[in-house]
C-alpha cells in the first residue's frame, strides 16, 4: 500500500480473518496485503491503519508489544 492510496477494509479483514484465533504481528499483515515483503515503511502505515480499526476488525494488540524500536506489534483476536 502506498501512502497516497486508501486502504481496502475489505481486504484488510480477510487477511485478519485468514489468521483466526491464533495471533499476528503487523509485518504478517503488510507482507499478506501487498503480496511482498513489508518494508519499515510499510509496517508503520499498517500498524497505524489496524491501531485505528482494531474494533472494526474485531483485534486488540497485545499489552508490551511492538512501538517505536520495540519490534513488531502482536495482535489477537479481541
Amino acid at each position: 500500500m502506498t501512502p497516497s492510496t486508501s486502504p481496502n477494509l475489505d481486504k484488510l479483514r480477510n487477511i485478519v480473518q485468514k489468521f483466526g484465533a491464533s495471533s499476528f504481528t503487523t509485518d504478517q499483515v503488510a507482507s499478506e496485503y501487498d503480496d511482498a515483503p513489508a518494508t519499515a515503511e510499510s509496517i508503520e502505515q499498517f500498524d497505524a491503519l489496524l491501531q485505528r480499526h482494531a474494533a472494526v476488525l474485531g483485534i486488540h494488540s497485545v499489552p508490551g508489544s511492538g512501538g517505536q524500536g520495540h519490534g513488531a506489534t502482536v495482535w489477537q483476536p479481541a
